[in-house]
């Protein structure tokens, strides 16, 4: 059984919402993900912003990009191949 809910952690314990109803002892296996506020992004997203604008190696990274991009023609399919 999977259960994705939005939840607080209080006293190092995960507070559980009234209608999720998991018998005593149950074991299960957690993923926390700690909720971002809107400042927060907003304030990461103005650091990270130009972070490399005085990078003297991103002209020839993006060249490499756009070199590796044009060459790549695909997959081949083989056309008589069984279905």
């Amino acid at each position: 059984m999977t259960i994705t809910l939005r939840s607080s952690i209080e006293q190092h314990s995960i507070k559980l919402p009234d209608w999720v109803h998991i018998p005593e002892g149950t074991k299960a296996k957690v993923s926390i993900e700690a909720e971002i506020s809107k400042e927060d992004k907003k304030s990461l997203a103005k650091k990270l912003c130009g972070t490399w604008a005085s990078d003297p190696s991103i002209d020839s990274i993006f060249e490499e990009i756009e070199k590796e991009r044009h060459n790549y023609h695909g997959r081949g399919i083989d056309l008589d191949a069984p279905a």
